[in-house]
């Protein structure tokens, strides 16, 4: 059986490993990715939550222990108002609990991680998909250059613009606008004042809610003190309404003033005279020696209309989708890179189970697979996606009584037991395959 992957990123590459693990070495797997390079200095900070990395450890322990190596385990989140009073602190993730613990790292070093292992000549870059269609003997993949590549199953992992999702639906689930905008960067922590930066000490993921949005920030390796200072940094990232989404490309000083009309005026308990937090921050974050070369983002949100199957609508099963190709998942989930994860790992074992059963020939093995893929992943990705929904609109511009609202469910929140959790973070995907074959 010939696979092709279409997409390099966290759910590619995770797809890649999973085959590789589970399908035997007859099987190719070829994997096809639009930018331009290995994509090891690509996007910006990112949660990796305790059921993501026992799904990368499942298919990659090398991967694994490259991505902890480098981020910061923040199993504690501190939540704030914008008048700087302390809502709670909340466990969310400990490894003492779930054997993997919460972390917080850059994107790139999670394709750093996942990279490992995988030879040179597996992935093709620069190619661009233009459209993929099934025929008699398999599913064409046509690409922008013009030629064609066949194969009996093709996994569309290439994103919230997914070029597969546009082929087989023809379009019908088209990404809109959310009405939200993300704000983010990197500042090194030897840039910082020295009372912000002893505060990360006891309070090393801050998330504050305001009247006009959402501002968060972080350690994203893993520093201790007495570390040399320019070796690590914070993330930073800020979310608002927005009638029309901006530019990607708008200049750092636009971003510093929009950014210090939102949020400077907030308090912190760690602002230092003449100084404060939130403005101390934007302005570093969008200084030219940390807004360069595509490191400040400007990301205006997206989603996709729930869908009724996650393969193409023949039924066939040769074409499927996973991560954001079949289901957009915004960062207040903390779950998108999670649930690409998961999805490849899924894919690898279905496969696994029903090409091991010698009666099924390759056509009824993908039909099997698609079916049970759907019915296992669908479920729990709808419920993830609903939680989102609700922690989002905390982030939405709020009357005084609405913010009142929702500083006392913040506080409440901050009650409850770790156990909370438990749905999302001790879900283990090949357990939950095995059950759900059952």
């Amino acid at each position: 059986m010939k696979i092709i992957i279409i997409g390099a990123g966290i759910g590619g590459l995770s797809a890649y490993h999973s085959l590789r693990k589970h399908l035997p070495s007859e099987f190719t797997v070829k994997v096809y990715e639009s930018h331009g390079s290995t994509m090891t200095n690509v996007g910006g900070g990112l949660g990796l939550a305790p059921n993501g990395l026992r799904a990368i450890a499942s298919i990659s322990p090398k991967a694994v222990e490259y991505i902890q190596s480098r981020g910061f385990p923040g199993p504690i989140f501190t939540f704030r108002n914008s008048t700087g009073r302390l809502l709670g602190e909340f466990w969310s993730g400990r490894k003492e609990r779930y054997g993997f613990g919460q972390l917080i790292v850059r994107r790139a070093h999670v394709h750093e991680g996942l990279l490992q292992d995988i030879p040179m000549d597996v992935i093709t870059w620069n190619t661009h998909v233009q459209s993929v269609h099934e025929t008699a003997e398999g599913v064409e993949v046509v690409f922008a250059n013009g030629t064609t590549e066949l194969a009996d199953l093709v996994i569309g992992a290439d994103g919230v613009w997914s070029v597969v999702r546009d082929s087989i639906f023809d379009k019908e689930y088209i990404p809109f606008y959310d009405g939200f905008t993300s704000v983010g960067g990197f500042i090194p922590l030897e840039s910082l004042s020295t009372r912000l930066k002893d505060s990360l000490q006891t309070e090393s993921v801050t998330m504050t809610f305001g009247d006009q949005g959402f501002f968060g920030y972080s350690l994203i390796s893993p520093y201790k003190p007495g570390d040399d200072l320019k070796e690590h940094s914070i993330q930073w990232w800020s979310i608002y309404e927005a009638a029309i989404p901006p530019s990607r490309d708008e200049s750092p000083a636009t971003v510093r003033e929009h950014l210090l009309a939102r949020h400077a005026s907030w308090k912190s308990p760690h602002d230092t005279p003449g100084r404060p937090v939130y403005e101390e921050i934007i302005i570093l974050g969008c200084a030219p020696e940390n807004s360069s070369s595509g490191s400040l983002l400007v990301l205006p949100r997206y989603e996709a209309p729930r869908m009724p199957h996650w393969s193409c609508p023949s039924g066939s099963g040769r074409v499927l989708l996973l991560g954001d190709a079949a289901h957009v998942m915004p960062p207040d989930s903390g779950q998108g890179a999670s649930c690409a994860v998961e999805d490849a790992v899924a894919i690898g074992l279905l496969l696994k189970q029903f090409h091991s059963t010698e009666a099924l020939d390759v056509p009824q093995v993908l039909k099997c697979t698609v079916e049970a893929y759907e019915g296992l992943r669908m479920k729990r990705v709808w419920h993830i996606l609903d939680m989102a929904k609700r922690n989002g609109d905390n982030k939405k511009k709020q009357s005084w009584l609405q913010q009142l609202v929702r500083d006392c469910f913040l506080w409440i929140f901050c009650k409850l037991p770790e156990a909370l959790n438990d749905g999302l973070y001790m879900y283990d995907v090949e357990v939950a395959v095995c059950d759900h074959l059952k």
